[in-house]
């Protein structure tokens, strides 16, 4: 079989290095919610958010679109919706217009992102196909710590100019029509989803609250720096773009972590990140507040790994599908309602709302860790077979 050449390989990671490319709009909340000032504050977080949610509508579609249309086709398609829909709000001043085209932006990602994988997976054999879908990992992460760096440039000329990065979905576009190979299965190659047994809907419980408390520090770390003037826009993207590469660190050094603490991997997340939270809590100090949030994406980081590990670890192919779509559908969800949740939560303390969210998502790191600590000690005690093989 021929090997493809390497701007066929270079066409198909370019998909991974912007997969998270709904996120770079984070730094400029605070510009925003001055922008739209009669706008309430879940609805400006929800400009980041509801990318991931409209997503998922072309996710759930993909399948049948990759059969009807084929995979290069929808991948060249959703680039480009996502480009125009990105760059798009630096012309309009209509914050409705503006949620619009996030939106539009989502559905265009929800058309190219599950081919990242897919297409490594039809393409490539043997170890290169391990050693490309490594790759996809570290180039998520630090792709998008790289558009963070540049979105804490641009914003130096106005926040509008970070939506200037979406026109690089353009440029891999023009990649794809040049490069990219098709693929298209039959009906019969299609799983259908199957069943999952009991335990593993706790783990995607647990998915989707672990993925909301990390939404909720990660939007509220602008409105942080701004209240306790830690740093401008371009020092909170740096820092963004910091706890992307802290991220990509944790997961590189899963596995050997895993070898040594086997469940406790996960007790150890929690821990450090509620450790994390409380001096964010609790600090006016900028240098410790950035370390404490670049520590926190760090050691949060290998919760993540262990809930996808243990979530599949003896099922069936077909369940397998069905346990990685559901895991992708509880982080989507999560993005979506994670504004509103903190933002009610918010309300209910002492002190300002950020700092009454990060109390609450302390006091809920708090609890997780001591009852996957229980666990922990439980599963170590007595039978081994329960989540993990």
């Amino acid at each position: 079989m021929k090997t493809p050449s390497q701007l066929t390989t270079a066409s198909i990671l370019s998909l991974s290095f912007v997969s998270a490319v709904t996120t770079v709009i984070t730094g400029i909340i605070p510009q925003l919610t001055a922008e739209f000032p009669q706008i309430a504050p879940t609805l400006i977080e929800w400009l980041v958010t509801s990318a991931n949610l409209s997503a998922l509508v072309t996710l759930l579609l993909n399948p049948w679109l990759t059969r009807r249309f084929g995979s290069r086709q929808l991948v060249i398609s959703g680039l480009l919706v996502s480009a125009v829909a990105g760059t798009l709000p630096i012309l309009v001043t209509n914050f409705a217009v503006l949620m619009a085209s996030r939106i539009v932006l989502g559905l265009g990602i929800g058309l190219f992102s599950p081919h990242a994988i897919g297409l490594i997976a039809h393409v490539y054999h043997g170890e290169l196909r391990a050693r490309l879908l490594g790759y996809q990992t570290g180039l998520s992460a630090l792709g998008n710590a790289i558009l963070l760096v540049l979105a804490g440039w641009l914003v130096i000329l106005s926040w509008r100019a970070v939506f200037l990065l979406y026109l690089i979905l353009a440029v891999l576009a023009l990649l794809a029509v040049k490069a990219l190979p098709d693929f298209r299965p039959t009906a019969s190659t299609t799983n259908q989803a199957e069943s999952l047994p009991a335990s593993r809907w706790t783990l995607l419980v647990l998915t989707f609250v672990t993925y909301m408390l990390i939404w909720g520090v990660q939007l509220k770390l602008p409105t942080l720096f701004t209240e306790r003037h830690f740093g401008n826009t371009s020092v909170l993207n740096l820092t963004l773009a910091a706890m992307n590469l802290g991220g990509l660190i944790a997961g590189l050094s899963f596995g050997k972590l895993h070898q040594h603490l086997h469940r406790y991997t996960l007790t150890l997340g929690y821990a450090g990140a509620a450790v994390a939270v409380l001096v964010l809590w609790q600090t006016t100090n900028a240098a410790l507040g950035i370390i404490a949030a670049i520590f926190f994406n760090f050691i949060y980081s290998y919760t993540g790994p262990y809930l996808v590990f243990s979530s599949q670890a003896s099922l069936t192919g077909n369940q397998i599908d069905t346990m990685s779509s559901r895991l992708t559908i509880a982080t989507i969800i999560s993005a979506f309602f994670a504004p509103l949740v903190w933002n009610w939560l918010g309300n209910f303390g002492p002190q300002t709302l950020t700092t009454n969210v990060l109390a609450w998502i302390a006091g809920c790191l708090t609890l997780i860790t001591l009852l996957t600590g229980v666990w922990a000690y439980h599963m170590q005690k007595g039978p081994t077979n329960h989540v993990e093989s």
